[in-house]
This record gives C-alpha cells, structure tokens and sequence, in this order.
C-alpha cells in the first residue's frame, strides 16, 4: 500500500470545515484538497477516521439545530407598510418542519405512514382471530376431554 503524506494543517482545515458543513467537497475546497486525498486518509489512518466521524456527528448536529430553528422560530422576513420595510419578524418554515416531521415520526408523519397504520390494523385483526380461534380450540379440546371420561366411564361400568 502506497504510504499517504500526512499534513496535519490542511486535515484540521478540512475536519473544521466538514464539521460546519457537514459536506465533503465543500470542506475540501476550504482546505485545497481534492476528494480523493480524504477518502485516502480516511481509509488508511484510524485516527483520521474518527476525527472524520466526530466532524461529521457535529455536522449533522448543526444542521439539525438549523432544520429545527427554521422549522419553529423562522427566518426574519422583512414587514412592508406603505412600500417601505418598517421591520423584520420571524416566519416559520412549514415545509422543514413537515420533512422533519417525517423523518423524525415516519410512523405518524412519514410517507408510508397510511401504510403502517393499515397494517397495525391488520395485525390487530389477526390478532382478535388467533384469540378467538384459541378459545374455540380450548373449548373443544375440554368437550373432547369430558367425551373421552365419558367413554372411560361407560368401559369401566360395562367391563
């Protein structure tokens, strides 16, 4: 295996930057490094790699607080009145917080939601069934039992 130049400098560069962005290319533009070379590190050096993972956790986080900012506070829209700009108030995003909705409670809010709920149903059906059929079962087998004392009864009483 080729032996891969370690530059401390440009892989700081690159783990701050994936970890504000949460994207590859972007952080290694930052960095001035192509693609290739971070895959390389990351494949090659296990302290990289974790270093990569923890950037990109932090990553994922930011972009979740942001989604979740979005999605509840907004973003500032400007207050037009009389064709000016008398002010600024926070507009929340319906889709972000639909989409996090989704992925966050796809069971309730997903697209497969309607899906999920038939086959609850479904299995809530089968269910009451395999009940009652049980029931029904213990019911015949005891009448199978009482008949099978019966038959005894009348064996020992005729012989």
């Amino acid at each position: 295996m080729t032996r891969i130049k370690r530059c401390w400098r440009p892989q700081g560069r690159f783990l701050r930057e994936f970890a504000r962005t949460c994207s590859v290319s972007a952080a290694c533009r930052a960095a001035g490094l192509a693609r290739r070379t971070v895959y390389n590190w990351r494949e090659a050096d296990a302290d990289f790699r974790n270093r990569w993972e923890a950037a990109r956790e932090r990553g994922v986080g930011r972009l979740h607080d942001e989604a979740m900012h979005r999605a509840t506070v907004g973003d500032d829209v400007p207050v037009w009145h009389d064709g000016r700009i008398v002010g600024h108030e926070p507009v929340p995003d319906n889709g972000v917080l639909w989409r996090l909705l989704q992925a966050l409670q796809a069971e309730t809010y997903g697209p497969r939601a309607a899906e999920l709920r038939a086959k609850r149903e479904r299995d809530a059906e089968m269910t009451r069934r395999l009940d009652a059929a049980d029931k029904r079962i213990a019911v015949y087998e005891a009448e199978l039992r009482a008949q099978a004392a019966r038959s005894r009864e009348k064996s020992d009483d005729a012989g």
